[in-house]
């Protein structure tokens, strides 16, 4: 059997899943945007044709023959992933958009909201540590959004006709199931994959579960969960951010930073940005928020 998985970064995880649950099948995953970035979505689907089954996550039709409701057509039987998003334990890592672009960070694509917002207001770079505590976080929701992005997420589950409330309770006692707001951990992209293979009646009810031991999105940006948060939460708490992995370079790699060095590249970056950066989406609540409290 050929098993594909289109999806967004996530399709690697739910492919490995797969991979160590059925070792029989041959798995193979395809990133939609990276096919469409390339020019290559015809090629792609094409390809798609040669699997057995195809799981897929949600995509419109912009994405032509791989969008979700044209590729029935490829004559594969096609079943539905969620994309996992879950903002519980990282309540102030957000995206910074400019007319809708994604700006990098010294992380990668991620950004603190209250850096951020530190930064439009003005507060000088050696103050904005102190701004990390637990009156913050309270003003601001953090302390109090993860039962908010459970349910949420086990909304979203029932959507695709997984019932896994068990699951998510069981990485919740393993620590932060979470790289950040929209990557999971390796083991929770293989239970899903493992729910949905038995929905679609690959795998048996009692198919046991894996781990496989690589996680393709832990090369990715890694937010760590603040302690206070963590405290709450009952997990542990860090407050070292981890880049994205790049190839190591010649004069010196630091892949893990704390928050002063958070913050200084961080501001570095932000003073080539036009204000216009700071006033959209996630960070403009954040800035109105602080500025109240910064009076």
């Amino acid at each position: 059997m050929r098993i594909a998985v289109l999806g967004v970064c996530q399709a690697h995880g739910y492919a490995h899943g797969l991979a160590h649950l059925l070792p029989e099948a041959e798995v193979e995953a395809f990133e939609a945007v990276v096919s469409r970035n390339h020019g290559q979505v015809e090629q792609a689907a094409e390809l798609l044709r040669g699997f057995d089954v195809i799981f897929t996550q949600e995509f419109g039709d912009e994405f032509g023959p791989l969008g979700t409701g044209a590729l029935p057509r490829l004559g594969r039987p096609v079943h539905r992933l969620p994309v996992v998003a879950f903002p519980g334990y990282h309540p102030d890592m957000i995206y910074l958009t400019l007319h809708g672009q994604v700006q990098g960070s010294p992380v990668g694509a991620y950004h603190s909201a209250i850096v951020a917002a530190a930064f439009a207001l003005g507060v000088e770079e050696a103050d904005v540590p102190q701004l990390f505590n637990r009156l913050v976080y309270a003003r601001l929701g953090y302390l109090e959004g993860f039962g908010r992005a459970r349910t949420l997420l086990l909304e979203l589950l029932a959507r695709y006709g997984l019932d896994m409330a068990a699951d998510v309770e069981s990485w919740h006692a393993d620590g932060p199931f979470m790289h950040g707001i929209n990557h999971p951990r390796g083991p929770v992209l293989a239970d899903v994959a493992r729910a949905a293979a038995i929905r679609a009646g690959l795998l048996r009810p009692d198919a046991p579960r894996v781990r496989p031991p690589f996680d393709h999105l832990a090369a990715d940006t890694i937010w760590p969960v603040y302690p206070e948060i963590a405290e709450v939460l009952g997990v542990p708490g860090s407050m070292l951010f981890k880049r994205y992995s790049h190839p190591v370079g010649p004069l010196g790699n630091a892949l893990y930073i704390g928050l002063p060095r958070l913050v200084r590249e961080s501001y570095g970056m932000y003073r080539a940005l036009p204000p216009d950066a700071f006033r959209e989406g996630a960070v403009a609540k954040v800035r109105e928020a602080l500025a109240g409290m910064l009076g």
